[in-house]
C-alpha cells in the first residue's frame, strides 16, 4: 500500500468503528444475555472483546508495516495455495454476518411498517443489494457510509439505556435469572462474543493497511471495539433482560423504541456489511492466485457473488443459525491471527513461495481441537486458549521441524 494512499487517525477510527457497529452485535449481546445473568454476561462479554481487541490490534499493525490485506499476510505463515482455506472460510464467514443482518433487518422493517407489504426473504434480498453498492466502490464508499453510521449507533445505544430505566428498571435488569432450561455456560457466553467478531478483527488489516502510522492502529482499534462492539453487546444484554425477550427486535419493540430502532439501524447495520462484502471480495481473489481466473475477475463481480450468496442464506432465515455458526467459527478461525502474528513477529520465515506449509496445518488443526474440547468442557476461554495454543506451538514446531515437514514443500 503506498503511502499516497495512506489516511488519517480519523479516517482510520472512523472506518473501524463504522465496520465494528452492526445490528448483529445488539442480537448477539441479546441472544446470550437471555440465557446468562447480568454480571456473567457483561464479564463474558468483556473478556471476549478484550481478546478482539488485542487480535485487532496486532493484526492491524502488521497490516500498517507491510500495506498487505489479511489474505496475503496468511500466506506469509499458512503457504501460497493453503492461504486459500482460510480464504474461503473468511468468506463463508462474511456471507454469514451478511445473511444475519440482512434477516434482522428485514424483519425490523416488518415489525416497524405493519403495512409494508414485501414478504421478509425478499426484503432480505433487497437491502443485501443496497449495502453491494458502497462495497462495490472500494475504501471510499466504506468510508462515507461509516460517518453516518457511527453518529446513528450512539444515538441508539444512549436510546435503548434510557427507555430500559424507564420502562423495566435497571433494577430488572441487574437481578434477571434466565430460566433453567435456556442457560448456557460462560465458556459457551464468552465464545459466542469472540466468535461473533473474530472474523471481522481477522479481516481488520484489509482496513488497517491505509494507516500512516502504527499509532493510528494504536487508537482505532481499541477504541472501534469499545464502541462499536462492547457497547452495542451490552446494551443487547440489557434489552433482554429488561423485556425477558431474546429477539431484539421483538424488545425493543416492547421498548417502544420500534421506529428510532429502524432509523438508526439503517446505517448501522450497512457500515458492517460493506465491509464484510469488500474483505470477502478480497479473500476471493486470494483464492483465484495462481490459477486461470487471477487477475480476470473485477473486484465488482466478486462483491456481487458474495452479496448473492449472503441473500439467499438471508432468505431462508439465517438468525436461526446464530449461535451454533458464532460458537464454530469462535474454535477454527482464533488460530489464523494466532499463526500471523507468531509469524510477523517470532519465526520470520515466509513460506508465501511454498505452496503449504505443514507446521502451520498442523498448529491450526490442534489449535482448533483444543479449542473445540474446552468448549465442551466448559473450561477457561476456548477462544483464547485455542489461539495461543497455536501461537505457542507454531513457533515451537517452525524453530524445531520447518526443515523437516516442509523440506520437499513447492
Amino acid at each position: 500500500m503506498p503511502q499516497s494512499a495512506r489516511k488519517s487517525v480519523g479516517s482510520i477510527l472512523v472506518i473501524l468503528t463504522g465496520y465494528t457497529i452492526s445490528l448483529s452485535n445488539f442480537v448477539t449481546g441479546a441472544t446470550v444475555g437471555y440465557k446468562m445473568p447480568f454480571k456473567d454476561a457483561v464479564l463474558a462479554c468483556a473478556v471476549g472483546n478484550l481478546m478482539l481487541i488485542l487480535v485487532a490490534t496486532l493484526l492491524g499493525i502488521i497490516a500498517y508495516k507491510t500495506g498487505l490485506s489479511t489474505s496475503v499476510l496468511a500466506r506469509k505463515s499458512l503457504g501460497a495455495r493453503s492461504s486459500a482455506i482460510l480464504s474461503l472460510l473468511l468468506a463463508v464467514s462474511a456471507v454469514n454476518w451478511i445473511a444475519v443482518n440482512a434477516d434482522t433487518f428485514s424483519k425490523l422493517i416488518a415489525s416497524t411498517f405493519t403495512w409494508w407489504p414485501i414478504p421478509v426473504g425478499i426484503t432480505s434480498i433487497i437491502v443485501v443489494a443496497l449495502w453491494a453498492q458502497s462495497a462495490i466502490r472500494g475504501v471510499k464508499g466504506l468510508e462515507i457510509v461509516s460517518w453516518l453510521g457511527v453518529p446513528c449507533a450512539i444515538i441508539l445505544t444512549i436510546a435503548c439505556a434510557i427507555a430500559i430505566g424507564k420502562v423495566a428498571g435497571y433494577d430488572t435488569v441487574f437481578h434477571f435469572v434466565p430460566e433453567e432450561a435456556n442457560t448456557i455456560s460462560f465458556a459457551a457466553g464468552s465464545t459466542s462474543f469472540v466468535g461473533a467478531w473474530i472474523f471481522g478483527c481477522i479481516v481488520s488489516p484489509d482496513v488497517c493497511r491505509y494507516a500512516k502510522k502504527g499509532s493510528h492502529v494504536a487508537i482505532g482499534a481499541p477504541i472501534a471495539v469499545a464502541i462499536g462492539l462492547f457497547g452495542l453487546e451490552v446494551i443487547g444484554i440489557m434489552t433482554a433482560q429488561a423485556t425477558n425477550k431474546s429477539d431484539f427486535v421483538t424488545a425493543t419493540a416492547a421498548l417502544g423504541l420500534g421506529v428510532l430502532v429502524f432509523i438508526c439501524a439503517i446505517f448501522c447495520v450497512w457500515t458492517t456489511q460493506d465491509n464484510n462484502i469488500y474483505s470477502a471480495g478480497l479473500a476471493l481473489q486470494n483464492v483465484m492466485k495462481d490459477t486461470k481466473l487471477e487477475g480476470k475477475v473485477k473486484h465488482a463481480v466478486l462483491a456481487v457473488i458474495v452479496a448473492t450468496a449472503a441473500a439467499i442464506f438471508a432468505a431462508v432465515g439465517a438468525t436461526k443459525f446464530l449461535l451454533p455458526v458464532v460458537q464454530t467459527l469462535s474454535v477454527l478461525l482464533p488460530p489464523i491471527p494466532g499463526l500471523i502474528i507468531a509469524e510477523a513477529f517470532f519465526v520470520k520465515r515466509s513460506k508465501e513461495k511454498k505452496n503449504i506449509n505443514w507446521v502451520a496445518i498442523i498448529t491450526w488443526i490442534v489449535g482448533t481441537v483444543v479449542g473445540e474440547v474446552a468448549l465442551k468442557l466448559n473450561f477457561f476461554i476456548p477462544a483464547i486458549l485455542s489461539m495461543v495454543v497455536t501461537f505457542v506451538l507454531y513457533i515451537i514446531m517452525s524453530k524445531a521441524l520447518d526443515n523437516v515437514l516442509n523440506k520437499d514443500v513447492m
